[in-house]
């Protein structure tokens, strides 16, 4: 592939992220759909993730992770990137690009990387070249460290180097916080990393995942190392990990975020040095679906971009768009041919309750008269569904009247204010136009407020 194709790919992946408004975040929702990201494969998808601004570059087996995951914290800085590659040659993709760096790193010896990629990089780059191994993948974390930090750390990562889900959303936080990424085995501290927390003293061991993954023993282990504290960073499973370590190291939020698959790691090997490098966190979903806590933590960050780094093997255009796990099917209102009538409509997303509704229908009411949308359904649907309320944190005083008409027949009506929602759930079987009708009282617009004066039809559909 070209240089030319290449960058013209990268656009066409990435740029339209960076269309984005740069509006400030405590005022701006977040975006209804996350940008996805991604190339051919893994090889190709790691080189689109690039940062043009190229000092450092580490080359790691594109076949497992553990090599990845702590090389990842250390090119989760400007100027240095992360590239995968197969066990004998690189891709073309990075061959095009390795000769503009000024230092090559290959991490992991000659089993995941041949010695014909490091030839290769002798007879064709002028960049600084090592190769950094150890025994294992924790001897190998241990020597990365070893040459990148001195002693006196503020603070040392640690996530088990087992399993891949914690040390990915650790890759980013510890870059973040310019840490070094340590594993540990199940229920021990290798030697090797242990040595290493002696040569570093930390200030602070942050420990990512639950007992499971690293018992308290370890832990206890791990208090002899520092003279500070100890902390575990967790939650029931990998995706509520990841949130609890983007509540941890991004405690007031960040400009952008990072959707990855929580199941699959070679794209989001790459994608955690990328977040790390835009300083922000990296969030892991399963392949069709966002959970709650996820989304809500999305909200509490309040990005003014989204990305999902991932093709449709393993990232669905369904989790781009936020859609909650948990979700009966049905059809929702933005899918049917755009409705009739007055209301200011607005396709939108919402807190309603404590709860993320991804797929939301807004109305921007006036205490004037009542506002009105009308949908074809054409007889054919079932059930109408959906959560009407006023979003969380409004602080308008906004209280709202809504009615569901069919056929110009009222079917059922609510009352709705912030913290009050009301549940929809009415039979439409041979409705041929279905309307939502809202009356508002009095709204006190508040600064940077912007759902002030709109009520919300969260998951708004029909069954």
């Amino acid at each position: 592939m070209t240089r030319t194709r290449r960058r013209a790919l990268l656009g066409a992946v990435l740029g339209c992220a960076a269309l984005l408004p740069a509006l400030s975040a405590a005022a701006t929702p977040t975006p209804l759909v996350a940008h996805r990201g991604y190339g051919a494969d893994r090889y190709i998808t790691a080189s689109l993730l690039e940062d043009p601004s190229r000092d450092v570059a580490y080359v790691v087996t594109g076949r497992d992770f553990p090599d990845g995951l702590t090389a990842g914290a250390l090119a989760g800085t400007p100027g240095r990137n992360l590239f995968l590659t197969p066990h004998d040659q690189l891709t073309p993709e990075v061959r095009a690009v390795l000769g503009y760096y000024r230092k090559v790193v290959v991490v992991g010896g000659e089993s995941p990387v041949g010695p014909d990629v490091m030839t290769w990089l002798q007879r064709n780059t002028r960049a600084e070249l090592t190769r950094v191994a150890g025994e294992n993948r924790y001897d190998t974390a241990a020597r990365l460290s070893a040459q990148e930090f001195a002693p006196g750390v503020a603070d040392v990562v640690v996530a088990t180097g087992r399993t891949f889900p914690d040390a990915l959303a650790g890759s980013a936080a510890a870059a973040k916080a310019g840490a070094p990424l340590l594993l540990v085995d199940g229920g021990s501290v290798p030697q090797s990393t242990r040595a290493e927390l002696a040569r570093l003293r930390p200030g602070r061991i942050t420990v990512l995942g639950g007992t499971g993954a690293v018992p308290d023993d370890v832990l206890a282990e791990l208090r002899s190392a520092t003279t500070g504290t100890v902390t575990r960073v967790a939650g029931t499973d990998r995706y509520a990990t990841a949130v609890a370590v983007s509540a941890a190291f991004f405690p007031t939020g960040a400009p952008t975020t990072q959707f990855v698959s929580g199941t699959s790691w070679p794209d989001a090997v790459a994608a955690g040095a990328f977040a790390g490098r835009r300083r922000s966190p990296l969030l892991l979903t399963p392949k069709d679906c966002v959970p709650q806590a996820v989304n809500l933590e999305v909200e509490r960050l309040a990005p003014n971009s989204l990305q999902a780094i991932g093709g449709d093997a393993v990232y669905s255009v369904a989790a781009a768009k936020r859609t909650s796990c948990g979700s009966d099917v049905r059809t929702y209102l933005d899918e049917l041919p755009p409705p009739t009538g007055n209301a200011a409509l607005r396709d939108t997303h919402a807190v309603i309750g404590g709860v993320f509704y991804p797929r939301s229908v807004g109305f921007a009411t006036d205490p004037r008269n009542s506002e009105y949308r009308t949908w074809t359904l054409g007889g054919s649907a079932g059930t109408f569904t959906a959560t009407a309320g006023v979003a969380d944190g409004t602080t308008s005083g906004l209280a709202v009247h809504v009615e569901v008409v069919g056929d110009e027949r009222p079917l059922a009506s609510y009352d709705v204010a912030a913290g009050k929602p009301a549940a929809i759930r009415v039979d439409v079987r041979g409705v041929q136009r279905l309307t939502l009708v809202t009356t508002s009282s009095a709204v006190t617009a508040a600064s940077g407020d912007l759902d002030a004066g709109t009520v919300h039809f969260g998951d708004a559909g029909l069954r």
